[in-house]
């Protein structure tokens, strides 16, 4: 559990952030806006309740770059857990603030690692609830012992708004997906083979959440094209 209050600072630096670089009109014109060395996600859907910059958005990615959520990147309750899952040797890979606003379509089934292409697997996902997650605001769902599965095939989400990078599984069964129900504070530690989706967010408020990614010390991006929202760091380190 974490103090609820250390949220409200990395979400409101988020929208501090967006408040100074999104324009003022046509906002689902681009799909990223860069800013502060971050980028920012319009949601593709548009928001019929939209009344701030903010409510238009997605995600910023690499929002570690920021003052509060820097800091909880290597916040020890956090690396004391992951490195028990991955090891002593620890590398930060990559961050988003998701803001999941009123109305927007959930993020269909799909593996985290699919869309890391490194030389070492898994990494260990990090999502900390900014706001209540329920039913209602799009909570995460996930597949229980899936991670013990191999990367699957990851197609084009069917929505004709799906969201820049929204791809999805089919060929697995969900009959026993579970959701998780989270309060402010709340931290969900998951394997980056673990099958899981967001819901619709069917209510008339945000439910914001900010994931951080961690991987073993020393891992390295394959292929020839880098990954803009891929930020690898050293965390934590064995003495040797």
């Amino acid at each position: 559990m974490i103090e609820p209050a250390l949220g409200d600072a990395i979400l409101a630096d988020g929208i501090a952030l967006i408040r100074g670089i999104l324009p003022a009109e046509n906002i689902l014109a681009q799909q990223f806006y860069p800013g502060g060395g971050m980028l920012v996600q319009p949601e593709k859907k548009p928001n019929p309740y939209a009344r701030t910059p903010e409510d238009h958005v997605s995600k910023v990615f690499l929002i570690h770059r920021t003052e509060h959520a820097g800091n909880f990147a290597r916040d020890e309750r956090i690396l004391s857990v992951v490195e028990d899952l991955l090891g002593r040797d620890l590398d930060f890979v990559q961050s988003q603030l998701i803001f999941k606003n009123s109305g927007a379509w959930g993020q269909p089934w799909h593996q985290d690692a699919y869309y890391f292409p490194f030389d070492h697997r898994p990494q260990v996902g990090v999502w900390l609830a900014i706001s209540e997650a329920t039913l209602q605001n799009g909570c995460l769902s996930v597949l229980p012992g899936s991670h013990k599965q191999p990367i699957h095939e990851h197609l084009r989400e069917s929505h004709p708004d799906s969201n820049y990078g929204y791809l999805e599984i089919r060929d697995a069964d969900f009959s026993a997906a579970t959701p998780v129900l989270m309060k402010p504070g709340d931290v969900l530690f998951f394997h980056s083979f673990l099958m899981h989706r967001s819901e619709d967010n069917r209510s008339r408020s945000r439910r914001a959440a900010l994931v951080y990614h961690y991987t073993v010390g020393g891992t390295k991006q394959v292929g020839d094209r880098p990954n803009p929202v891929i930020d690898f760091f050293p965390v934590r380190r064995a003495a040797h």
